[in-house]
């Protein structure tokens, strides 16, 4: 991609400290930056990119293949696999589970040079920084929990919230 044509995107993700860990469903911040250039339909843009934050964030902490002992897929319906889904980061309290605060952001003006429209790609903006950005956050969390670094490396996405609660017992197992 030529430099003059390149995108460029930043998170933010956190988790306040004087909440407690382990809830069926995170609370916190996610903020993306986007530079996109010239748009030509702003509101795909905006579900385009807000989207695959969604389905970033579901990577981080819900999506998971299982099978049983003899190698039967176990989650091969929608009924079973945990898909993302708009309530996780919109709508919903701290309380009741979701983000506090789901934002992204544009930033229009600088046009990409090497087409006529000026648009840049924005197809995997979302996704890409979402998923380490939200596991960064979650990790960063445990540590001001006092959970041990072993056991924080040795954790597995997704981060679920029996996978959490495993880990925060660690702390207290020391």
């Amino acid at each position: 991609m030529r430099p003059d044509c390149a995108r460029s995107t930043g998170r933010v993700g956190w988790r306040r400290r004087d909440r407690p860990l382990g809830p069926k469903r995170p609370y916190g911040h996610y903020l993306s930056f986007n530079d996109i250039g010239r748009v030509v339909s702003p509101p795909i843009v905006k579900g385009q990119i807000e989207g695959g934050a969604v389905q970033g964030i579901g990577q981080a902490l819900c999506e998971q293949v299982r099978y049983d002992e003899g190698g039967q897929l176990q989650t091969g319906s929608f009924m079973d696999y945990a898909l993302p889904r708009i309530d996780l980061v919109a709508g919903l309290s701290a309380e009741a589970g979701g983000f506090e605060g789901f934002d992204t952001h544009f930033d229009t003006s600088v046009p990409c040079r090497t087409n006529p429209l000026g648009t840049k790609g924005v197809g995997e903006l979302g996704t890409i920084g979402a998923t380490p950005t939200v596991v960064n956050a979650v990790l960063d969390a445990l540590a001001h929990a006092g959970v041990p670094a072993a056991v924080r490396d040795a954790l597995q996405m997704p981060l679920t919230a029996e996978r959490l609660w495993a880990a925060l017992q660690a702390r207290t197992e020391r």
